[in-house]
């Protein structure tokens, strides 16, 4: 079961990664304009732009991180308690806290279309799944 996940999660990290790469350098995808992405992908009315593209980097490179700790723990077997469990329990506690979030009275109120519907139907969804798959990760004991 631990492979399977490690490479499950790994994937799914790295196609977040490689999107937020993406944009950074100017990609439009789902959407047809910049305004568009940000009402689709960020969901804020206040801006018509999207982040700096060092932004966007930087958060590709923390996903892909992360996907890397993923990959480490359950394809791999590392065990290390410093160097891998508390890292995937910090991303767990992120993406858990993130999904959670968006659920909330209030919080996402004031997100634009079609942000909101998609944050409450698919976005969310997904990182609580994924946020469960850190987890597992993270606590599971280790293969002997």
């Amino acid at each position: 079961m631990m492979p399977a996940m490690g490479w499950s999660v790994f994937a799914v990290m790295s196609v977040i990664a490689v999107l937020h790469a993406y944009w950074a350098f100017g990609g439009l995808w789902p959407a047809a304009t910049e305004a568009d992405l940000v009402k689709t992908v960020i969901g804020i009315t206040r801006s018509q732009t999207m982040p700096p593209a060092l932004h966007s980097l930087a958060v590709a490179v923390l996903v892909l991180a992360a996907a890397g700790f993923a990959l480490a723990r359950g394809v791999f077997g590392f065990d290390s308690v410093i160097f891998v469990r508390i890292p995937l329990g910090v991303v767990a506690v992120i993406m858990l806290a993130r999904g959670i979030y968006a659920y909330l009275p209030g919080l996402f109120s004031r997100a634009s279309e079609p942000f909101a519907t998609l944050n409450a139907m698919f976005f969310s969804p997904a990182i609580l799944v994924l946020g469960l798959a850190f987890t597992i990760l993270a606590l599971a004991p280790t293969a002997r």
